[in-house]
């Protein structure tokens, strides 16, 4: 085939039809393209409220872990100082005073953020470590303990440790990080709940449940009550609190934090 002289390409070149934009397109104007990064950004934060719950049970499941390894060995350790400490054996002490003695020598060694024991209902397969939470009345600030409730249930520092006093308060998260309390709301009357630390186990038996408002601080200080949980109600709502209240069936010292007879 023999090559094209430039009269002929510039021929060709002069009839050859313009490319011209489709009927009905357009280029993107600056506001369409602004829509879609409004629509991209959007969709990104969906996903990412979406997913919120399943890794922040994550990051729960990773502390509980964290905070099992600590608790067996704090248990450990204070075994060895209750069971050295006179004033925690039998003799003929009645079992509550046994009971009250371990559960301030015990806290005496606690600091926020410390495992206190394991906290079990059944019915509602809960089964999660209490933290200490802040003591005093910093106990009160929401902000205080915030971090710790991201790890599992946390204890009122106000309030006495259980065996020391009444009632032992805790409180959890109703619908993140894990979500140890989603089902508090389904105990009823003659529900069993059971605590296990370090100086002994208690059973607990639910005697009712209430609603108040989120600044009642006066479930702390009735007395009457062994145990007191709380969490937010309804679910993905702050406005208000769900209160368990349980009174204490049985506590009993364990034989390792008590020790020998002298």
């Amino acid at each position: 085939m023999e090559a094209m002289d430039d009269n002929e390409l510039s021929a060709r070149d002069e009839t050859a039809p313009e490319l011209t934009p489709a009927r009905g397109t357009t280029a993107p104007s600056g506001r369409s393209r602004w829509v879609r990064r409004l629509a991209d950004i959007l969709l990104i934060a969906g996903g990412i409220v979406l997913a919120y719950p399943f890794w922040s049970a994550g990051y729960a499941q990773v502390q509980q872990s964290r905070l099992d390894a600590t608790y067996r060995d704090q248990s450990a350790a204070f075994s060895a100082v209750a069971g050295a400490n006179v004033d925690t054996r039998p003799k003929d002490l009645p079992t509550a005073e046994i009971v009250r003695r371990l559960a301030v020598l015990y806290g005496a060694g606690l600091k926020a953020g410390d495992p206190i024991g394991r906290l079990r209902i059944p019915l509602i397969d809960l089964d999660r470590l209490v933290q200490q939470g802040a003591r005093g009345s910093a106990s009160l600030d929401p902000d205080t303990d915030r971090a710790l409730l991201r790890n599992g249930p946390v204890h009122y520092g106000l309030t006495p440790l259980p065996g020391a006093g009444e009632p032992f308060a805790v409180a959890g998260h109703r619908t993140t990080y894990g979500a140890p309390f989603y089902k508090l709301d389904r105990l009823k009357r003659g529900d069993r709940i059971f605590l296990d630390t370090p100086y002994a186990r208690f059973r607990y038996e639910v005697a009712k449940t209430t609603v108040v408002a989120p600044d009642d601080i006066s479930v702390l200080l009735d007395r009457g009550y062994g145990l007191v949980l709380s969490t937010c109600t309804p679910p993905y709502s702050a406005s208000h609190r769900l209160i368990v209240w349980a009174v204490l069936e049985r506590a009993t010292p364990l034989k390792k934090a008590v020790g020998a007879s002298p």
